[in-house]
């Protein structure tokens, strides 16, 4: 079992999406599949709940941390893949954690998460673009995160401090979490200032930048507007697929499961 983190504590790059279809692409490849929807903003419900219909727990993500287990939160949207939505309340659960003591706060989820491991193949955290608590602990509780890079100067710099912020979280906890990579987001072939930023990132992170970016598809849009679809007689479809496909099948590489 894998737990994953898509991040970047700048808003607006992508990770949610990535971290939606993911979830998608691994469930449908017959992997067992839980997202973790950690904003209160609930972008990654919203998406499902576009492709699903409404999405109701039996007990809300921010009380089931006040209780003794995550269990009465998932929602099951298929075979293999399962939600745990995000809600509003959980904008509340920073400040829940200040009674605690300074290290332990930060490590409350990687303790609700552990009954659940055995269940899944892969857990996939949503969290929001911030620096606080909470994602602390989504950090602390995963095994592998990606980092997501929008072609754009402000991600740029957001890249290059959340690694830091990464790196430090690391040292002060002995972590055990790898930084898998960056991923090149939205990358548009046409605009030159996306190409002066990716060839930069190339050489400033080297091997660390995945080889399979993702490239500006409209079909994204309309997925989380309207629902997901997989039509085999839709060529937009079908690219649009293929492209996460391949990034997150060296995703899989650099974590060694490629092959399983």
């Amino acid at each position: 079992m894998s737990t994953l983190l898509f991040y970047n504590f700048k808003g607006g790059v992508g990770k949610t999406t990535i971290s939606v279809l993911a979830a998608d692409h691994f469930s449908r490849a017959g992997k067992k599949v839980l997202l973790v929807d950690l904003d209160a903003q609930a972008s990654a419900t919203l998406f499902f709940e576009n492709s699903y219909g409404a999405i109701t727990p039996t007990r809300s993500l921010f009380n089931s941390l006040q209780k003794e287990s995550l269990r009465p939160s998932i929602c099951h949207l298929d075979d293999n893949l399962d939600l745990i939505p995000g809600d509003w309340d959980m904008s509340l659960w920073n400040q829940t954690l200040e009674k605690l003591p300074q290290r332990d706060r930060n490590l409350v989820l990687k303790h609700f998460l552990e009954p659940l491991q055995n269940d899944y193949d892969y857990i996939i955290l949503d969290v929001p673009p911030t620096l606080s608590t909470l994602v602390n602990n989504a950090v602390l509780a995963s095994d592998y995160i990606i980092l997501v890079l929008q072609t754009q100067s402000s991600s740029y710099e957001g890249v290059l401090r959340t690694a830091k912020y990464l790196s430090q979280l690391r040292n002060d906890y002995n972590a055990k979490f790898k930084l898998l990579g960056i991923v090149l987001y939205l990358v548009s072939k046409r605009a030159n200032s996306d190409t002066a930023i990716a060839k930069e990132a190339r050489k400033t992170f080297g091997d660390a930048i995945f080889a399979n970016s993702i490239y500006h598809r409209e079909r994204v849009k309309r997925w989380s507007n309207e629902g997901l679809t997989h039509k085999t007689n839709d060529v937009h479809d079908q690219r649009t697929h293929e492209m996460y496909t391949l990034f997150l099948k060296e995703v899989l590489y650099r974590i060694g499961e490629d092959d399983k």
